[in-house]
């Protein structure tokens, strides 16, 4: 692409040339071609100034290891000469979907004065993550104006770079929903996962080598492996409301269903690290939570990606799977119609608390939750009301 002072340089050939074809000065002619030549030779020299260029982007020390929210890493953009002459006047447009919208790292203009065949540089920045979330890094911009200015060459530069962020887990020093009943250990006579052995079986593939019973091998000749009864323990089940209620727009983080991720990381996190058995309930057609007893990982991962996309309420998802002795609903958003499913799960027997998001308390203010709180209490429901401003962690506690 011409830039301004290729068509300076042309302009004032041809206004050189013209003086020239009216006055036969000779010299005017030699001035008028060199200005024009200079402007071919610059056109010649950037055609392939943007040639095999190749980078990588690593994020942190480079192990894989696991990114939270809120979490300071420092990001090393290499760029590298594979072929070709030198390349000069490099610019390199990083955009960090990792850093917050208003971050300078969040979009930076890097410069390059030059950079010759199997030459590399490097760029080291240092990024908070913002939110939680998979972030690609969207292809580098790239252009050049070597050697003259005559020309602007531009490119894109694919690295790709794909981060998971997990949200931001602030550990709990208790959670007394959890602690008023004692965390109780029953023996079923039937086989399960456990630590009283209840006899022995054939071995099975996938079987814990620990778990053989050597004696019945060295008898048998044969793999015998232990069988455990079941342990009941109680459980908690932690209720997502992912239904896609009218949240106000907001660039920021610090928007309700946010902050109901956080909490329900950090009560999940509680929960496993007191040794309850961790379930999760939400809108499947939304995103599909993983069934059975949750680990610590298959958690954050899923509240790594949720959204409030689900098409059905809320009050549709409870009661089409069964549910803990322990319940926590998580709602970023106050809905009064929850009331009544809320009530007929306490009165099954289950222990229920309601974590509500006072959504008029954000910045972009929402609905008020007084209107959904208060009956729950009356239904003798503990309820814990995040107000924005105010610490989360101790509001849960």
């Amino acid at each position: 692409m011409p830039t301004s002072r290729a068509y300076s340089f042309m302009a004032a050939s041809m206004v050189i040339y013209l003086f020239g074809n009216q006055t036969q000065v000779g010299w005017l002619y030699v001035v008028a071609a060199l200005l024009l030549g200079i402007v071919l030779a610059g056109w010649w020299m950037n055609r392939g100034v943007l040639s095999h260029l190749e980078g990588n982007r690593q994020i942190g020390d480079g192990q894989d290891r696991e990114f939270y929210e809120a979490e300071a890493v420092d990001i090393t953009l290499t760029l590298r000469k594979r072929a070709g002459g030198t390349t000069h006047h490099l610019r390199v447009r990083e955009e960090c979907p990792l850093a917050a919208p208003d971050s300078p790292t969040q979009s930076m203009q890097l410069f390059i004065p030059s950079l010759s065949k199997q030459q590399a540089v490097q760029f080291t920045y240092p990024v908070t993550l913002d939110r939680r979330g998979v972030h690609l890094f969207p292809d580098n911009r790239s252009d050049s104006r070597a050697p003259f200015g005559f020309f602007r060459r531009e490119g894109k530069l694919h690295i790709k770079t794909s981060v998971l962020v997990y949200p931001e887990v602030r550990p709990l020093q208790r959670f007394a929903f959890l602690e008023r009943t004692l965390n109780a250990q029953i023996a079923r006579p039937r086989a399960g996962v456990g630590y009283e052995v209840m006899g022995v079986r054939p071995y099975r593939a996938g079987d814990s080598p620990r778990h053989i019973h050597w004696r019945s091998v060295a008898r048998t000749g044969v793999l015998i492996s232990k069988e455990f009864a079941d342990e009941a323990q109680p459980g908690l089940t932690l209720v997502i409301d992912l239904f896609e209620h009218p949240y106000p727009p907001e660039r920021s983080k610090h928007t309700p269903f946010e902050w109901a991720v956080k909490a329900a990381a950090s009560i999940g996190d509680y929960a496993q690290h007191k040794g309850y058995r961790l379930h999760l309930l939400s809108d499947d057609e939304a995103t599909p939570a993983p069934r059975g007893v949750v680990d610590r990982r298959a958690l954050l991962e899923y509240l790594a990606r949720v959204q409030p996309q689900g098409k059905r309420p809320l009050e549709q998802v409870i009661g089409a799977q069964a549910v803990q002795a322990f319940v926590v609903v998580i709602l970023p958003w106050p809905e009064p119609t929850l009331i009544q499913p809320l009530i007929t799960l306490r009165q099954q027997g289950a222990n229920v608390m309601a974590v509500v998001m006072a959504a008029h308390s954000f910045p972009k203010a929402g609905t008020d939750s007084s209107a959904l709180c208060e009956p729950l209490r009356n239904a003798d429901i503990e309820v814990r009301e995040v107000v924005f401003g105010d610490d989360w962690v101790e509001q849960l506690m």
